[in-house]
């Protein structure tokens, strides 16, 4: 799962993720906008304990191996910032472990009863479940790569206007010295009296 939201400025978001019992969930974010901002963040298991905390940062990485049943609780602070509203992207990657053999065992027997089969149905299985897992690394990469170019449209739209208002205000001195110098040169032959 992925998400992209707007924290407000001087508050408090909390998300809530289940699991099951002795899952591996991995945790990333990153705030996208403006740049160079960060934020807090805590993540409480079901059953109360901080599994990970960050005190202002700007992206990072948690892992959780074995994970506890129930909702995981992940909450981003922007308390610390009374004027900044920050655009956060995160992604969460669970990968559970599957007990659902009942639903193999029937087709392994199957296998396995044959005598020209090299490989059982688990050794596919795990083949296709690293394969699996592989694919959702890259798709995770790929959004994370994502993110970044949006952190540098954001960075290119804000570098804009503050080069549009400095060149606005470098031209309007332009011409007010312009004006300045055109006037004083008049006034110096305007007061030339005829003899």
């Amino acid at each position: 799962m992925e998400f992209t939201f707007v924290l407000p400025a001087g508050s408090r978001e909390c998300f809530y993720q289940s699991t099951e019992k002795d899952s591996s969930l991995e945790f990333e974010y990153q705030v996208v906008g403006p740049p160079n901002v960060d934020v807090g963040f805590v993540m409480m298991s079901p059953s109360g304990r901080r599994e990970a905390y960050d005190y202002r940062r700007s992206q990072a990485v948690h892992n959780v191996a074995q994970t506890e049943e129930g909702d995981y609780k992940l909450c981003f602070d922007n308390s610390f910032s009374r004027r900044k509203e920050k655009l956060l992207f995160f992604a969460i990657v669970i990968t559970t472990s599957s007990n659902d053999t009942d639903d193999y065992e029937d087709l392994a027997a199957d296998i396995i009863t044959l005598d020209d089969m090299e490989l059982t149905l688990d050794d596919i299985r795990t083949k296709m479940e690293k394969v699996y897992l592989s694919i959702q690394r890259g798709r995770l990469i790929q959004l994370m790569l994502r993110t970044f170019d949006t952190r540098d449209v954001h960075l290119q739209e804000d570098n804009l206007w503050k080069v549009t208002f400095w060149s606005f205000i470098s031209i309007v001195c332009v011409l007010t010295v312009a004006g300045v110098q055109v006037y004083t040169l008049q006034s110096f032959f305007s007061n030339t009296r005829p003899r």
